[in-house]
């Protein structure tokens, strides 16, 4: 008797990949906990630019939830590297927050402690937005845009 794998259909697959960019170790474990009880395929806990960086190098990332309580200098440099590599993501904060950079006050905010429907409407917020291609307008492109892996500077 041979034994046979089940079929991919079979499978419960996780829908997208979020990843988490929080240092706070309770706090990631129930980010997990929730977005994987919603069917995401959860990515992380990361907390530096170096982690984050390999972690877009391997794959597609849909979508990353960055704590905005950790250090102040640290989520900004997280936020522009997201920003860049076209990653869509929500902030996480206690009410506590400062002034954000105009280039990323479009962004979801969620306020801790938070619900799963709050969470999850923000990420599906975050989502929503189309993302762009890897050619983004800083040279006109013709008729075959050529799309070559980005490449992140090392930090």
């Amino acid at each position: 008797m041979r034994f046979a794998p089940p079929s991919l259909a079979s499978l419960d697959l996780p829908q997208r990949k979020v990843l988490v960019a929080v240092e706070d170790a309770v706090v990631a474990l129930d980010l997990q906990r929730l977005l994987h009880d919603a069917g995401y395929r959860v990515i992380g806990p990361a907390t530096t630019v170096a982690e984050i960086q390999r972690m877009l190098q391997r794959g597609d990332i849909d979508c990353a939830v960055l704590d905005l309580d950790v250090d102040r200098r640290s989520p900004l440099p997280i936020a522009d590297l997201l920003a860049f590599a076209d990653v869509p993501f929500v902030y996480l904060t206690t009410g506590a927050l400062g002034p954000l950079p105009a280039r990323h006050r479009q962004r979801p905010i969620v306020e801790k402690p938070f619900t799963q429907d709050v969470l999850l409407a923000a990420v599906a917020k975050a989502m929503a937005r189309p993302r762009q291609v890897a050619n983004d307008n800083r040279w006109p492109a013709g008729k075959t845009v050529v799309l070559w892996e980005r490449v992140y500077p090392p930090i």
